[in-house]
């Protein structure tokens, strides 16, 4: 590789600083953290399942996913119970409310998507799921 360190360590810091700049976007277009989206998302394409298993799935800690959606179920959007097979496991499904308010999310989540590409063309954006995914492989190596 010919790049030195300094300049990888620009990379690693222009990633963090998009990621941040796009889940402030994100959540100001959609009224709703880019966090609870991920988990309404996953329970809408899931169905019901174990809290357990979304928290593994969306790779967020215990206490984080339980204060999420403690708040989404204040707010109606997801549904949690007991499994009445196994009482140390809770069931989570996302309601009515939730899947409207995602309904809702996908025209702002689609303009934003091509706002955010607008630019590229489709060998970049080939480019950069390629590049992205080889990082993503590299992360799960460490």
């Amino acid at each position: 590789m010919d790049k030195s360190h300094q300049e990888l360590k620009e990379l690693f810091l222009m990633f963090k600083n998009i990621d941040r700049r796009i889940t402030q976007c994100f959540e100001k277009r959609a009224g709703i953290s880019l966090t609870r989206y991920e988990l309404l998302y996953k329970l809408l394409t899931k169905g019901k399942i174990t809290q357990i298993s979304l928290q593994q799935e969306l790779n967020i800690d215990q206490a984080a996913i339980t204060r999420h959606l403690k708040l989404l179920e204040e707010q109606q959007l997801v549904h949690r119970q007991r499994n009445e097979l196994n009482n140390r496991e809770i069931i989570v499904e996302i309601t009515d409310i939730g899947k409207q308010l995602l309904t809702g999310c996908d025209g702002d989540r689609q303009q934003f998507i091509n706002e955010l590409y607008r630019d590229f063309t489709t060998e970049e954006v080939e480019q950069l799921q390629a590049l992205v995914r080889k990082l993503n492989y590299n992360t799960d190596r460490l």
